[in-house]
């Protein structure tokens, strides 16, 4: 072979490698930089609802509440939402703030009066709370005797109080001009009202509530005030014990707790425990609803 070949040869082979080490360099590049696919995340129980239970929107400063999981699938499918699911629908913790706390024996004294004074209790919380003021145990107390004298005066007796008698006794004693009560479908009729900052008090057959600071078995009757949730989690401010203050039940128990005292005024004063806690569960399912 000349010389000449042997030249062209060489620079043929140049060209060559040289661009094997072009396109090489070329995909190495295109494969460093181009913009890798997120694998899809796991989405937490906790973060969207695969149950029943309200989902929430947040727009700005205000609180969608869209009706159930079913609903939102549909909303989803039929484009009728803007929103995207992984960031701005979420499941919210719902808690009305600044509520005082009061047991209602604040003094540990559990006679017959005090025994029989959850719904005076409750009613004294959801004051306190309307007028933004602070509530001692001396000034729980004197709001509670002060509350059963006057029914002594004007229903000849301290009784227990279904929840059209906790409403009078909100109204035409303790001054709470917006209450009203009504009957409980499911759990989220009280989300929903937790959610427009309502606060919420509920009659309950209180051996079903399963509280373990109770005296045992528990109250026949009881009332508490609700006053927001987490998932499946009620947070409450229950005046039955002295550990009452944020106390937290499942929604399911508390739900199967809830019922109406179902006998009028001063019906049933005369059963024993055992007796009224029977009869509790003929009782609906009610709400008491106070506005701010």
């Amino acid at each position: 072979m000349d010389y000449k070949n042997k030249k062209k040869t060489k620079i043929f082979q140049k060209i060559v490698i040289g661009f094997v080490i072009l396109v090489v360099t070329f995909v190495f590049d295109f494969w460093i930089f181009m913009p890798k696919q997120k694998a899809p995340e796991m989405i937490k129980n906790e973060e969207i609802n695969t149950g029943n239970e309200l989902v929430a929107e947040l727009k700005g400063d205000k609180l969608i509440q869209l009706e159930n999981q079913d609903n939102l699938k549909n909303n989803i499918i039929e484009e009728k939402t803007t929103t995207i699911i992984e960031k701005s629908v979420l499941l919210i913790k719902i808690e009305i703030e600044n509520i005082p706390f009061l047991s209602q024996s604040p003094f540990a004294e559990w006679d017959e009066l005090h025994n029989e004074a959850c719904e005076e209790a409750a009613l004294i919380m959801a004051k306190y709370w309307l007028e933004e003021k602070s509530l001692s145990k001396e000034t729980g107390d004197k709001e509670i005797l002060n509350s059963v004298v006057w029914q002594n005066q004007n229903w000849g007796g301290h009784y227990d109080l279904s929840a059209e008698y906790i409403k009078d006794l909100g109204i035409n004693y303790f001054g709470l001009t917006k209450i009203y009560y009504s009957e409980i479908k499911d759990i989220d009729d009280i989300k929903v009202e937790l959610g427009k900052g309502n606060l919420v008090i509920v009659p309950t057959a209180g051996r079903l509530l399963n509280n373990p600071y109770y005296k045992q078995p528990g109250p026949a009757y009881h009332a508490l005030v609700l006053k927001g949730y987490q998932n499946d989690k009620i947070i409450t401010h229950d005046p039955g014990t002295k550990r009452g203050e944020n106390y937290i039940y499942d929604q399911s128990v508390l739900l199967n707790a809830i019922h109406d005292w179902p006998m009028g005024l001063g019906g049933g004063h005369e059963f024993d425990n055992d007796k009224k806690a029977s009869e509790v569960l003929k009782g609906k399912k009610i709400m008491i609803v106070i506005e701010k």
